[in-house]
């Protein structure tokens, strides 16, 4: 358990590094490229993500179970490692290959974007990060990530200098991870050996790593093709609000996501040690660790809105006002849904459950943005997201039914929405009140007040319920705060 806790708190640490950097990068973005090249960015990188999918066919999940599994036997964790790399860099040539293919004949524009994009499918030759996660390495992968995102801010403000320079931005990405990546395979020889691996044993894999791929799929439709059918039935504009408004939501959620992803490999063992109490409990603190960062979130980015999108993105981006409003709400749907997938339904081997929900979110998904894309554009494509979502959110919260009651979990978390939705109210009755300010000023006020209030009110409830999530955190807390003015106060002496 220490360990997860560490896992956390380096991964947490990340994610909000990781938050903040793009708050500085994206209103610079924005301004410098504007809605249409944005657009334009965000719609072919899209093309080039869907082949990425295919090329790592599921191995991020899969990869990280199964090196989870066989960790602690040396022989059998190189033979794991070994196949499962052999057959990544056997996905990554053939589809290298089709999306160089998909270049050469159907793509009338853009082409030099399209390939410098080729280059994070390319990168699917060195990604192994699944290892490191499975390992529970989380600090190494946390370290390396900083740095390089670091060095990715400084390229972005030094080269990107005007909306010409869209295929620099999009170079400056891919390479920072490129890097990244290279770095963590010349570090896989300190913790497994070189073996050698049979054909069996590498093709041994395709059926798990499908089973994981399948779901994958389908959630791309749901989670990407919102931007391409924008890009299809409407117009590179709207990509560029819609996806602007997507990444307010989505910075802040990686926060909330980050526990699902360090949580997996304990998951595992816990399960695998027949530790099921222990292993609900940790369930449990997730689903109400999620309750309380989404309520706060959702219902902060939804009161500061109005104020803060166009101080972040600029007056140009004023139609995203009304996009982030209802797309936070699927910070909810998309947080739970990543707890019960990470750990109730992979780690109990429940893919096919999964794989279900998903399937059925992403036919929703397609029909809507069909139908609301040509009627309502960017708003329509927010309307499918959030539909979808929830369906499957609902689908998956049932079906994990037969191992927790998680909408009973749910619900004795629902106070963190109550309270949500009381800073709400108190930070729309400020912003009335101070108006007549400007808009720096009204965000700043609007997000010290709305987090100061929901903050203490959560720690008033922690504390007259003992909550056994927080709670024990606060006396924690309290008593190194203690033992610190102790320790000042004999030293005085």
């Amino acid at each position: 358990m220490a360990s997860l806790k560490k896992n956390f708190i380096y991964q947490t640490g990340y994610q909000v590094l990781a938050t903040a950097l793009p708050l500085i990068t994206t209103p610079y973005i924005n301004r410098v490229l504007g809605a249409e090249q944005l657009g334009t960015y965000t719609y072919v990188a899209n093309i080039a993500n869907y082949f990425t999918i295919f090329a790592m066919l599921g191995f991020n999940n899969y990869g990280s179970k199964m090196i989870a599994a066989t960790k602690h036997n040396e022989n059998e964790l190189a033979h794991t490692f070994s196949s499962i790399r052999k057959l990544q860099c056997l996905m990554a040539t053939v589809v290298v290959a089709i999306y160089l293919l998909f270049i050469s004949l159907c793509i009338p524009e853009h082409k030099s974007l399209y390939f410098i994009e080729s280059l994070w499918i390319i990168n699917c030759f060195i990604d192994i990060n699944w290892f490191f996660w499975g390992m529970e390495k989380v600090k190494l992968t946390v370290n390396r990530n900083l740095i390089i995102k670091l060095i990715t801010l400084l390229g972005v403000f030094i080269f990107v200098r005007s909306r010409n320079d869209i295929l620099i931005y999009a170079f400056i990405l891919v390479i920072g991870t490129i890097l990244s990546d290279i770095y963590l395979i010349s570090q896989v020889k300190k913790y497994v050996k070189g073996t050698k691996t049979t054909f069996y044993e590498m093709i041994a894999h395709i059926k798990p790593c499908i089973a994981l791929f399948i779901p994958i799929v389908a959630m791309s439709i749901y989670q990407q093709m919102d931007k391409t059918m924008l890009g299809v039935l409407s117009t590179y504009e709207q990509v560029g609000y819609y996806s602007s408004a997507d990444k307010i939501v989505n910075i802040p959620l990686g926060i909330i996501t980050g526990l699902g992803t360090v949580s997996l490999p304990r998951i595992v063992s816990l399960i695998s040690e027949n530790k099921i109490m222990e292993y609900k409990k940790v369930v449990e603190k997730s689903i109400s660790f999620v309750m309380f960062m989404c309520s706060a979130i959702a219902f902060g980015i939804l009161a500061v809105s109005q104020e803060f999108v166009p101080l972040f993105f600029g007056r140009e981006f004023l139609p995203c006002v009304s996009l982030v409003s209802f797309l936070t709400f699927v910070i909810f749907f998309k947080a739970i849904s990543t707890v019960l997938v990470n750990q109730i339904l992979i780690p109990n081997d429940n893919e096919k459950y999964y794989i279900i929900s998903v399937f059925i979110g992403a036919f929703i998904n397609l029909i809507l943005n069909y139908s609301l894309i040509r009627k309502f554009d960017a708003v329509g494509a927010v309307y499918a997201t959030l539909i979808s979502e929830l369906i499957v959110c609902f689908i998956q919260i049932f079906i994990c039914f037969n191992y927790l009651n998680t909408l009973k979990i749910i619900g004795k978390n629902f106070q963190y929405i109550i309270l949500g939705i009381l800073m709400y109210g108190l930070v729309r009755k400020v912003a009335v009140l101070i108006k007549d300010t400007s808009l720096f000023q009204r965000s700043i006020l609007e997000i010290l007040l709305g987090g100061t209030a929901f903050l203490g009110a959560c720690v008033i409830y922690w504390k007259i319920k003992k909550d056994s999530t927080f709670y024990p955190i606060i006396i924690n807390f309290l008593n190194k705060l203690k033992q610190k003015d102790n320790g000042d106060m004999l030293r005085k002496k």
